[in-house]
Parts: structure tokens; C-alpha cells; sequence
């Protein structure tokens, strides 16, 4: 069958059967590597990725699920073994999978309270739109999130700017840093709206007076 890399080798060519990487299944389940490289492979048995799945390592999920190629039920099946271990992760440990986890392990942690933690994931490349808005729209209590919101962009983009604009928790802070992205008439209505800060209704006002803006 020859040694561990020609096998892994053969593996990533693609040019195997089912039949040839049940075989190296039988015979080399003592190699975490093999295993590891098996499980990722669109024509390898679900039955046997699932019993796989269960002993990887954190980041070799993170790795399943980020490749395309990995059946759809194995991945799925990856995020929920990620996720129910999540909790007994260290900072750090969280802080270096999120890094690098694409958005569909992302979503599972919105209601995640540590700013670092959250700063990570509004940093992670992958990180998208929909991803701030639920962060906007949980249930939970939201100042970690825009703590961590004010440490990069994303506010600044029109559709997230209004999302924001819209939520009772956001702060009086970033409530101000929002008024150049929205257009006046959402402007005329924050400032109309009972409840909004003096603050707030102050700076929009500067605003649109250096627009010369008809407000």
C-alpha cells in the first residue's frame, strides 16, 4: 500500500475509489494523519467520517469544515463537534480557532460576551454583513459587540450603519460615529425619535449644517 505519504499522496490526488480508501481506513487506523486527510474526502463513507470526526483536533475541524470538497454532513457535523466543545476552550485557544474559522462556525458563537473574542471574529477574513447583523439583532446584552465593533469598519458601511441606528443598546459613542453614513432622511428620523440623545441630536445637527443639508 505503500508509506504514509505516498498515501496521503494518492488521497489528495483525488484519483481513488470509495473502495480503495475503505481499504486504507481498515489499515491505517492508527494514523491521525490518514485519518485526518480521509474524513476531508468527498468519496469517503459518511459512516466512517462520523466516527472520525469525534477524536480530531479543534483546528483539524476547523480545517474540515473550511474545505468545500468534505461532504456537506460531514462538515455540518464538524461545527457541531467545534461547538460543543467550545466552551471548555481558553481564551487563547478561542481567540486562534476563530481566527481562522469560516462563517458557518462563526454563526454558532453571536452570543459570545468576551470583546476579544467577538473583535476576532468581526476581524476573521471570512467575516460577512450577515454576520454583523445578527450580532446587532441577539437577544443577549450587546456592549462587548460594539466595544469590538468600534475597533474596525464595518460601521462605517451603509446597510450596517442603518441596522445599528435602529438598536435601543447601541451606544451613545457609536451612535455618533454612525451620523456620516446615513442618508438625511434616517438622520431627521433618529433625531425626531424619542429617546435619542442630546448628544447625538447635537452632532447630527453639526452635521448637516457643514453638509448644508436641509434638515
Amino acid at each position: 500500500m505503500g508509506n504514509e505519504f505516498e498515501i496521503l499522496s494518492k488521497i489528495r490526488s483525488g484519483a481513488i475509489s470509495e473502495q480503495e480508501l475503505v481499504e486504507i481506513y481498515d489499515r491505517k487506523r492508527d494514523s491521525y494523519n490518514i485519518l485526518c486527510h480521509l474524513v476531508q474526502h468527498p468519496r469517503f463513507p459518511e459512516r466512517f467520517s462520523l466516527n472520525i470526526i469525534a477524536d480530531l483536533f479543534p483546528m483539524d475541524l476547523v480545517r474540515v469544515i473550511k474545505n468545500t470538497r468534505t461532504r456537506p454532513y460531514v462538515r455540518k457535523r464538524a461545527e457541531l463537534e467545534f461547538s460543543a466543545r467550545y466552551r471548555k476552550f481558553s481564551l487563547g485557544e478561542k481567540l486562534s480557532y476563530l481566527k481562522a474559522a469560516p462563517l458557518s462556525l462563526l454563526n454558532y458563537f453571536i452570543e459570545e460576551k468576551e470583546q476579544r473574542v467577538i473583535s476576532t471574529m468581526l476581524h476573521n477574513q471570512y467575516c460577512r454583513e450577515e454576520l454583523i447583523f445578527k450580532f446587532i439583532n441577539r437577544k443577549s446584552e450587546r456592549y462587548e459587540f460594539y466595544q469590538a465593533l468600534d475597533t474596525g469598519e464595518w460601521y462605517k458601511r451603509p446597510q450596517i450603519a442603518e441596522a445599528i441606528s435602529m438598536d435601543e443598546q447601541a451606544p451613545v459613542k457609536m451612535m455618533i460615529k454612525i451620523i456620516p453614513y446615513l442618508n438625511l432622511k434616517k438622520l431627521k428620523a433618529i433625531y425626531k425619535r424619542a429617546g435619542t440623545h442630546q448628544s447625538v441630536k447635537k452632532h447630527i445637527l453639526d452635521y448637516t449644517r457643514k453638509k448644508k443639508s436641509n434638515f
